[in-house]
């Protein structure tokens, strides 16, 4: 920035997107396609935010009333039109080139229905689409502000890798940014008590930069900021690096018994890995106790949970990160195994007992905490105790939009020129979990669109700051520019 306050350089394009994760990535070439010359920044060193480190699973529900179901707290409208574009958004994933498997994989997270993909080259792909029509993709460029005619968003104010600002003045901007699981503070102010606590399997530049910029234009806050995407994690963990995330999770828990420290069920398990991930972050410690057995052991704790992730001992490999665990030929000799990690064993016994009992009847309930009817006690030994904690991918809450993929202000207006998909956007997910990739492609896709519609008929005036407070900056990753 000069001395005088102005930028050092001013440069106009149609849209600019802020974050090359899958929904930057979809809204980029999406707006590219249209027609508008976009820009799209990344500050991390490389592309792809967390959608890079996932398994490539394009899955979300089958069908609206499937939504509805499984997610009753989620945003109805834009849930429908999410399934309603899936097809459109499998078919064009396709005509790409890059690799979707042919045939479906079926109750994904216990629900949902989608196709294994090579993600690396679905977001290679977008990124080649944006500059065959003319755009930028570029990273180590951090967003420091919008800016505004008074009415309207007109761009942004960014700092480049070697501490320059430049000013992009567009009549659209589209936040695309990630969610904010990397933002402590905000964990704790929406999430509560533990949040700090939370393992973040997530890439570290989700902070929730989109989140305090759409605030500081006047987006209105979303339902389910106290919700979130993760998996069970073993407890303790000697580190957890990127090449950890798919490994360490825990995805068998829905076929355990689980605990609290007190030894205390508190959620019906079958409800799947990652709403228990949720329920566990509230427990005393945040953290619970994966109780099993043998046969358990030999087959969903092997088996691979989708296509992608590959087939490994996840038990295993939980006890190779440093895991806490007991093993034992008896359940009560299990039990005592486990009182000496502190839980108590009175409790713990007939918290086990109690549940057995109601899983044998058709289900119900065991000391007033759901029994499934599908439940299957532990029979076999040896019988198994794995301590787990909880881990945050991304966040469900955040800026409020239409199925358009327009900003919203507090009274439901659309703040003109401001946009946002994927983990930035709030309520399509709300403790449920309606899918990460295919949720984050087809919502940048919706505001990949209307912002290029706006580009190419709106107007332009001088741009002026709006200052996102308390922003966190990422610091000095190297820069890496592609260009048409």
């Amino acid at each position: 920035m000069s001395q005088s306050g102005n930028p050092d350089e001013t440069r106009q394009v149609d849209v600019v997107v802020v974050g090359s994760g899958i929904s930057g990535s979809a809204a980029a070439m999406t707006a590219a396609r249209q027609g508008a010359r976009v820009v799209l920044l990344e500050k991390q060193e490389s592309f792809g935010g967390s959608a890079a480190l996932s398994a490539g699973m394009f899955w979300t529900a089958p069908t609206a009333e499937a939504y509805n179901a499984r997610i009753p707290l989620g945003n109805a409208a834009l849930g429908a039109r999410l399934v309603g574009d899936y097809e459109e958004a499998l078919a064009e994933l396709r005509a790409s080139g890059a690799r979707v498997a042919a045939e479906p994989k079926m109750n994904i997270m216990t629900f949902g229905i989608g196709y294994s993909t090579d993600i690396h080259a679905i977001l290679e792909w977008c990124r080649q689409e944006v500059r065959r029509a003319g755009g930028e993709t570029l990273t180590g460029v951090t967003v420091t502000e919008l800016t505004h005619d008074g009415g309207s968003v007109t761009g942004v104010t960014a700092r480049d890798a070697a501490g320059r600002a430049v000013r992009y003045a567009a009549p659209a901007v589209v936040l695309t940014t990630g969610g904010f699981q990397g933002a402590r503070d905000e964990l704790t102010r929406h999430i509560g008590p533990n949040a700090d606590r939370l393992l973040l399997r997530s890439n570290p530049g989700s902070v929730g930069d989109g989140l305090r910029l759409a605030r500081a234009a006047g987006s209105g806050g979303t339902t389910a900021m106290s919700t979130f995407y993760g998996h069970l994690l073993p407890f303790p963990v000697s580190r957890f690096e990127t090449e950890d995330y798919l490994p360490y999770s825990q995805y068998y828990s829905g076929s355990t018994v689980m605990v609290n420290l007190r030894g205390e069920r508190f959620a019906d398990e079958t409800k799947g890995d990652e709403l228990l991930n949720q329920d566990v972050t509230f427990q005393p410690e945040a953290r619970g106790i994966l109780i099993f057995d043998h046969h358990v052991r030999t087959t969903e704790v092997i088996q691979e949970p989708f296509p992608g992730l590959g087939t490994i001992d996840r038990l295993a490999t939980a006890l190779e990160a440093g895991g806490t665990y007991a093993e034992a030929e008896t359940l009560d000799e299990l039990v005592r195994k486990v009182a000496a990690w502190g839980v108590d064993q009175d409790k713990l016994s007939a918290t086990l007992e109690q549940y057995t009992a109601a899983a044998d009847q058709g289900g119900g309930t065991a000391l007033g905490v759901p029994v499934s009817p599908t439940a299957r006690p532990p029979r076999t030994g040896p019988f198994h105790a794995l301590m787990v904690q909880p881990s945050i991918t991304f966040t469900f809450g955040g800026v409020r939009t239409n199925s358009n993929g327009e900003a919203l202000d507090h009274d439901g207006r659309p703040i003109p020129g401001l946009y946002a998909a994927g983990a930035d956007i709030g309520g399509l997910s709300n403790y449920g979990y309606a899918g990460g990739l295919a949720p984050g492609y087809i919502t940048g896709r919706w505001a990949g669109r209307a912002a290029a519609q706006r580009a190419t008929t709106g107007t332009r005036r001088s741009p002026e700051p709006i200052r996102a407070p308390e922003l966190i900056y990422a610091g000095g990753p190297a820069t890496e520019k592609e260009a048409s």
